[in-house]
């Protein structure tokens, strides 16, 4: 990396935790973190279809996982160093006992981790990896101008590990006890309970569908649920449910007799309301009551729809900016088809497809209450083309809407939220079995959350490569003829093994997909949190999804 360059970074990387006191000796370090270095941004190749290369940027971003390496002489303490020690210059041993202390005190937490999960894959989540890197950044380390110098450093890439490799629920303790606090810690915090969501949805499904037959009022249950007075259900069942409720969720009416649950974002205003910017706290309030439709029905009224709108927009456009400022952006095209097109079971047209006459003065009404506003200007061009098409919603103006939205307010490209790693519970049932039997049968699901068989052999092929297991990921690739580049496994092995698909992982927070030739094609668009893309193409092969590989040139 270039050293101006590095330097750069490493300046830019003093923001995060100036305002932690030194209450106590985690407040202390933590207080220290801001000066620490992000890692760099390195390329990296990687074997997608279509695609011969792209920028592996690792997003160890967190507020602790992004900041390491450069440490101030001073300890923050109330009481100063002991100047004896502190003029002893730093040694090989002294710089191999604090590596062996913090490498040691990662795995305990890391394997701690694990067992709290019931996983053996917890390195692969990214804020696992944000802890991952600082521990390497430090190992890299070979001198120190002081043994303060050291002792601090040690002690900030400790606290990463504190904060990263651990349940939510210690995490947010921590930060509970923090006289300050800053949004970027609070946003990911939020991160990996949502990271964490799929693992749990995994085991609330199972448990769930068992206990489903003996609910007779999902609303009162869903009640229950969250006050902790839920009496029925196994031992399992219960504990799942504390355990949940713990780390942070709280359970909702999915309808159709379903409960899921969501962060609870109740709990985190309700906590540190004293202590988060304004458009953070209106972020989490949105956050909260984002849910406007269940079973593509309107939950709230037009009125209200008008009203987030308006609100949406606001915050988009005074704080552009915001970390989160795409999820924002998300919500934001989601309410505006659903307030242009209305949804399945909240119909805005007749039986002939005209739009009701209450919609249209509705959509003028608006216009003209809010006329100073991007989202009227909207409305306005939308109404327009519904006066050329005779007030028919027709599919293609339906499909229309998209283009009406300015970039400020969208994000593009979009698509369905994901993790690629670690795998779930049952996905790893599923990957062992396959590397048993060689039977495509296995993949035939279904699989827990939004995940379809053509993900799920995906991130099996991924998680297979990552671990290694190149037997299984050949096995995966496509051998069907038309459109197979197919390598031997030696030169296969060869070059899949320098494909980085955790760094992959670590950045995509969403994918699209895209079916073609009657489902025989797919190609997943996998979306990086900056908007960059990275494409693989599966073909059906006796039924089944396939990789296909494509080989390095």
């Amino acid at each position: 990396m270039d050293e101006k360059l590095f330097e750069e970074r490493m300046r830019n990387l003093k923001q995060s935790y100036e305002q932690v006191p030194s209450v106590s000796s985690v407040d202390k370090i933590v207080n220290k973190v801001k000066t620490s270095e992000k890692p760099f941004k390195k390329r990296m190749r990687l074997q997608l279809p279509y695609v011969a290369s792209f920028i592996g940027v690792l997003l160890i971003g967190g507020i602790l996982g992004a900041q390491l390496l450069k440490q101030p002489d001073n300890t923050g303490s109330e009481h100063p160093p002991d100047e004896q020690i502190n003029q002893q210059p730093v040694t090989t041993s002294d710089i191999e006992a604090a590596t062996n202390e913090i490498r040691g005190y990662y795995e305990r937490k890391v394997d701690e981790l694990n067992d709290s999960l019931q996983s053996k894959d917890v390195e692969q989540y990214q804020f696992v990896q944000e802890a991952k890197s600082a521990v390497a950044a430090f190992e890299e380390r070979k001198s120190y101008k002081s043994q303060t110098e050291l002792k601090n450093y040690r002690n900030n890439v400790k606290t990463i590990i504190e904060y990263r490799v651990s349940m939510p629920y210690t995490e947010f303790t921590m930060l509970k006890n923090q006289s300050n606090i800053s949004d970027e810690q609070i946003l990911h915090y939020i991160e990996k309970l949502e990271l964490l969501k799929e693992r749990y949805t995994d085991r609330w499904e199972m448990h769930f569908k068992e206990q489903s037959v003996d609910i007779s009022n999902v609303k009162d249950y869903v009640q229950h649920l969250n006050s902790g007075s839920v009496k029925n259900g196994t031992e399992e069942y219960s504990n799942l449910v504390d355990e949940m409720k713990g780390n942070g969720y709280i359970f909702v009416d999915d309808g159709e007799g379903m409960i899921s649950f969501t962060v609870d974002y109740d709990r985190i205003s309700e906590t540190f309301s004293k202590k988060l910017s304004e458009e953070l706290k209106l972020f989490l309030d949105i956050q909260k009551n984002k849910r406007f439709k269940v079973d593509a029905e309107l939950v709230i009224s037009r009125e209200e729809l008008e009203t987030r709108l308006i609100q949406l927009e606001s915050i988009i456009i005074k704080y552009p900016n915001f970390s989160n400022i795409n999820e924002l952006k998300i919500l934001f095209q989601d309410l505006m088809k659903t307030y242009l097109t209305g949804t399945e079971n909240s119909q805005i047209t007749t039986n002939q497809t005209r739009v009701k006459e209450e919609i249209i003065t509705g959509f003028e009404q608006f216009i003209s209450e809010n006329n100073n506003t991007t989202s009227s200007q909207i409305v306005d061009a939308f109404l327009s083309k519904l006066k050329g098409s005779n007030f028919q919603l027709t599919k293609e103006l339906e499909n229309q809407v998209e283009s009406l939205i300015p970039s400020k307010l969208k994000m593009i490209p979009n698509g369905l939220s994901i993790n690629l790693l670690p795998l779930t519970n049952q996905m790893l049932e599923t990957y062992e079995e396959y590397k048993r039997a060689n039977n495509e049968n296995v993949f035939d699901g279904p699989f827990a959350g939004t995940n379809t068989i053509d993900l799920v052999v995906a991130r099996i092929y991924m998680y297979a490569v990552v671990t290694g297991d190149y037997d299984v990921a050949y096995d995966l690739i496509y051998k069907g003829g038309k459109g197979a580049d197919i390598p031997d496994k030696s030169q296969f092995i060869s070059e899949i093994s320098s494909t980085d698909f955790q760094t992959l992982s670590n950045e995509v927070t969403m994918v699209e997909f895209q079916y073609q030739e009657n489902g025989e094609i797919i190609k997943h668009i996998y979306i990086k949190g900056d908007g960059e893309t990275v494409s693989l193409e599966l073909r059906l092969e006796n039924g089944y999804p396939k990789i296909v590989y494509k080989s390095t040139p």
